[in-house]
């Protein structure tokens, strides 16, 4: 799981369907929140002017607050962060680092399946032999 470190204090980011629609809830529909986070502007996506801007940084600090939230919450811990402690807490030159871990949280999401818990009981040598040579034939 990615994770963060502000202020001493580290921070798991989880993205799941459920972040997913938040995110754009709280920032905007998928391809306009790209755009915010990473500073591009949304009609020319080769204008990086609006990089460290505060549209940037207020997209930034919400992504981490769902994402790290989510993350909390799941570990039984208390989902306490805020977009004003995050900002406080992310000096100026973390930001690009900051933009690089949430997507990779997002590629980690979307790239993941949550496996199932398998039996733990006897396994039977030969299938899984066979099941090994045809996804190799395959």
């Amino acid at each position: 799981m990615v994770t963060i470190t502000l202020k001493g204090r580290e921070i798991p980011l989880l993205f799941t369907t459920l972040e997913m629609a938040q995110v754009q809830k709280e920032i905007g529909p998928w391809e306009k929140m790209l755009c915010m986070i990473t500073g591009k502007n949304p009609d020319d996506k080769d204008d990086k002017s609006l990089f460290a801007g505060h549209v940037q940084i207020e997209s930034v600090a919400k992504m981490i607050k769902i994402f790290g939230n989510a993350a909390l919450e799941e570990a039984g811990k208390p989902a306490d962060l805020t977009e004003k402690w995050i900002m406080r807490a992310m000096k100026p030159g973390q930001l690009a680092e900051m933009v690089n871990l949430c997507t990779d949280a997002i590629a980690e999401g979307m790239a993941s399946e949550i496996p199932e818990k398998e039996d733990d009981g006897p396994v039977d040598v030969i299938l899984e032999e066979m099941k090994k040579k045809k996804d190799e034939e395959s």
